[in-house]
C-alpha cells in the first residue's frame, strides 16, 4: 500500500539523469512546480536544450552519471533506458535516503509518479502503484472528461469565499465555516449562485445571505 502526498518542490534541488524525450516531460513538470532541475546527461535532446536554456532554474550537465551526482537533492529521476545505470542512481539515493523515481523500472524506484492532470489549482492524479501504467493514463482521462469546464472559476470561488468567512465571520466556528462551504459545493443551485456573484464582486454580500 503506498502513501499519497502532494509534495511542494519550489525552490527545491531535483537531479533529472537521463536526457531523452522522458526527461523532457519530467523536466517541464518539475520546471512548472518550482524546482530547480539539475540534467546530467551525455547526449540531451534538441527541445529539452532550447527548453533550459530559457529556463534559468534549470541546469544541464552534459556527462555520463557519476557516483555523488545525487548529493542535496529533494527528488531524483533516474529517465534512462539502461538497467545498470538506474540501479547504481538508486542505491546512491537510497544510501542518502532521497525518493528515487526510475522511468519504467520499478525495481529501482522507492516511489512513483501517478498520471495526473492539472486544471488550474485543480491537480487529480491516479496510480496504479506501478502495477499498471497505461491503465492510470485511461483512469485518468475518464476522470478528465467528466470535470466541468468551468472548474477554474468555481474553485476561485470557493477559495474567496473560504478567504471571506474566515477575516469576516470571526464568530463562526471552524466548523460552521466548514458546513456552510460544504452544502454551497453540494447544491448546484448555491453553487451557480456563488459563482455568479464572485463575477460581479457580490460574494461576500452572497455569503451574508446565506447565514
Amino acid at each position: 500500500m503506498l502513501y499519497p502526498i502532494m509534495y511542494k518542490i519550489k525552490g527545491k534541488r531535483v537531479v533529472v539523469i537521463g536526457g531523452g524525450q522522458v526527461a523532457f516531460r519530467k523536466v517541464k513538470d518539475l520546471a512548472n512546480c518550482g524546482a530547480t532541475v539539475v540534467v546530467i546527461a551525455p547526449d540531451i535532446h534538441p527541445e529539452l536544450e532550447e527548453y533550459a536554456a530559457a529556463n534559468p532554474a534549470i541546469t544541464i550537465i552534459k556527462r555520463e552519471y557519476q557516483a555523488g551526482d545525487c548529493a542535496g537533492a529533494a527528488l531524483v529521476f533516474s529517465a534512462t533506458n539502461n538497467p545498470r545505470v538506474n540501479r547504481t542512481v538508486y542505491e546512491e539515493a537510497l544510501a542518502l535516503n532521497i525518493p528515487i523515481n526510475a522511468v519504467d523500472d520499478p525495481d529501482n524506484s522507492s516511489f512513483y509518479v501517478p498520471s495526473f492532470f492539472t486544471r488550474g489549482p485543480l491537480l487529480v492524479a491516479v496510480s496504479t502503484g506501478g502495477a499498471s501504467p497505461a491503465m492510470a493514463a485511461k483512469v485518468r482521462r475518464l476522470i478528465e472528461q467528466s470535470i466541468p469546464q468551468d472548474i477554474e472559476i468555481t474553485l476561485d470561488t470557493l477559495n474567496e469565499a473560504r478567504t471571506i468567512l474566515k477575516e469576516h465571520y470571526h464568530h463562526l466556528t471552524s466548523h460552521q465555516r466548514s458546513e456552510l462551504l460544504k452544502a454551497i459545493v453540494t447544491d448546484e443551485r448555491l453553487l451557480e449562485q456563488a459563482v455568479e456573484a464572485f463575477k460581479n464582486n457580490m460574494l461576500q454580500e452572497f455569503l451574508k445571505s446565506l447565514l
